[in-house]
């Protein structure tokens, strides 16, 4: 009995490092799992939001979001009252208008983690699609935004794992839109793997055509 009790303490231990351990990675991936549904106007879409708010009202630790996460409990409770604000109009508005709210929720929580994101962004030896988009603008610049960012996602689920993409609002982070002189938006920078610029595409309708044609066209350099 002493043996399995302190099996079971071990498990529960695991699962709490788990449970604490790990929070950015599954909101992003649940909440880029729901552009392309809700873009095509599939029926499941609902169910991408109910898994994205399991993930997103998870417990987790103050110590966790400070130190691993570099960021607040209270910039993390203002993104869950963000969602429970946008879930109530879910019934009430069209496909265009979830997606229009939604796509303002995802720029929060880019917000939210945009140290934690950077820092992994950049640490990754993969060719590195970076997105300037933003949350502020006129009606067309918003639309332009929020397309070129669900261009990229696509993009980057096809590509078996060869590119990370960090989407940025540069009206709240202008950080870097300053550091590489890009200050129209939405606007697109590639890098290698040692974070060298090696292509940039600004304030283009036909982004992802030419993002795509430079990444096609480029598969056998070494970068």
């Amino acid at each position: 009995m002493q043996i399995t009790f302190y099996t079971m303490a071990f498990i529960l231990i695991l699962y709490s490092l788990n449970t604490f351990g790990q929070v950015y990675e599954p909101i992003e991936k649940e909440a880029a799992d729901i552009f392309i549904p809700l873009l095509n106007n599939e029926a499941g879409y609902r169910k991408d939001f109910e898994d994205l708010k399991a993930v997103l009202m998870k417990d987790v630790a103050n110590e966790d979001l400070n130190k691993t996460y570099l960021t607040s409990m209270a910039a993390y409770d203002s993104l869950k009252d963000h969602f429970k604000s946008f879930e109530t109009e879910l019934g009430n508005i069209s496909i265009d208008s979830t997606l229009f709210l939604f796509n303002q929720w995802y720029l929060h929580f880019s917000n939210v983690f945009y140290n934690y994101a950077k820092l992994q962004f950049f640490s990754s030896q993969k060719i590195k699609i970076l997105l300037f988009i933003t949350s502020i603008s006129c009606y067309c610049t918003l639309q332009m935004c929020k397309d070129q960012l669900i261009d990229i996602i696509k993009l980057v689920r096809s590509s078996n794992g060869e590119y990370e993409y960090l989407a940025i609002d540069a009206y709240k982070k202008d950080d870097l839109p300053i550091k590489y002189e890009t200050l129209f938006i939405p606007s697109v920078i590639i890098f290698n793997g040692n974070n060298e610029i090696i292509h940039k595409i600004v304030y283009d309708e036909e982004m992802i055509n030419k993002l795509s044609a430079f990444l096609n066209g480029n598969k056998n350099l070494e970068f």
